[in-house]
């Protein structure tokens, strides 16, 4: 992968090696911005599945920012996502975003919800563990 970072508005995204991708979102999030987020996950997914770890605890979606993130997002582009400081609303929609990459065949998809970056970074570990144990 050769870009590590991008910033677009009060958002940013970076990678961190070896399959991490983390996006934090500050404010609202409109149209233009998940177009260029998706375009992002959509980059990174070059170099194979990743984790992303989503800090969206202090912004909001627009509704067609919703719907685009769910009808562009590909399921074979992450090994799981964990949303870091999401409200109710939030989870929800992580939820069903979750449910229809289920629904797409990719049932390996996982997805969680902490309250802080930590946590994030713990549960990668534990998936990362669970998946060399499935595999091993």
């Amino acid at each position: 992968m050769q870009q590590q970072e991008w910033k677009f508005g009060t958002h940013q995204i970076h990678h961190e090696p070896p399959d991490v991708l983390v996006a934090s979102f500050s404010g609202m999030l409109n149209l233009e911005d998940m177009k260029r987020a998706v375009e992002i996950y959509g980059i990174a997914a070059q170099s194979g599945p990743y984790y992303l770890i989503a800090n969206i605890g202090s912004s909001q979606l627009q509704a067609e920012a919703r719907r685009y993130l769910s009808d562009n997002s590909r399921a074979e582009w992450f090994k799981g996502c964990v949303y870091v400081g999401a409200d109710m609303v939030q989870q929800t929609f992580g939820k069903v975003i979750s449910l229809g990459m289920f629904l797409t065949g990719k049932t390996e998809f996982r997805t969680e919800f902490v309250k802080t970056m930590a946590e994030a970074y713990t549960w990668v570990a534990q998936q990362r563990g669970a998946n060399l144990r499935k595999s091993g």
